[in-house]
């Protein structure tokens, strides 16, 4: 019972995800999402997603367990606008 809740959790927080990529322009084939480096770990506090652009490039929100559990999408939903704005830049930054 507990593990459907959480799958049915994570579904929601990418489907999330993708509503924010559109919102950038991002197309569902796009990018790919990669929870705790392969594999969504169940006993990790906070959970790394990695959303992965088409040509390569990364970036990566910080998801605390709590708020993912709680389906509380407002906690982590900076995390994740701020990860998709980064991708949608399509220049690397320039250092001064």
């Amino acid at each position: 019972m507990e593990a459907d809740k959480l799958q049915s959790t994570i579904r929601q927080s990418e489907k999330l995800v993708r509503a924010l990529a559109n919102r950038y322009g991002f197309k569902s084939r796009d990018f790919s999402l990669i929870w705790d480096d392969g594999e969504f770990e169940a006993s990790r506090g906070v959970h790394e997603l990695v959303i992965v652009a088409a040509d390569g490039r990364r970036s990566t929100a910080q998801i605390d367990h709590g708020a993912l559990l709680r389906q509380d999408a407002w906690k982590y939903f900076n995390q994740l606008d701020t990860a998709l704005m980064h991708l949608a830049r399509r220049e690397e930054p320039r250092g001064v």
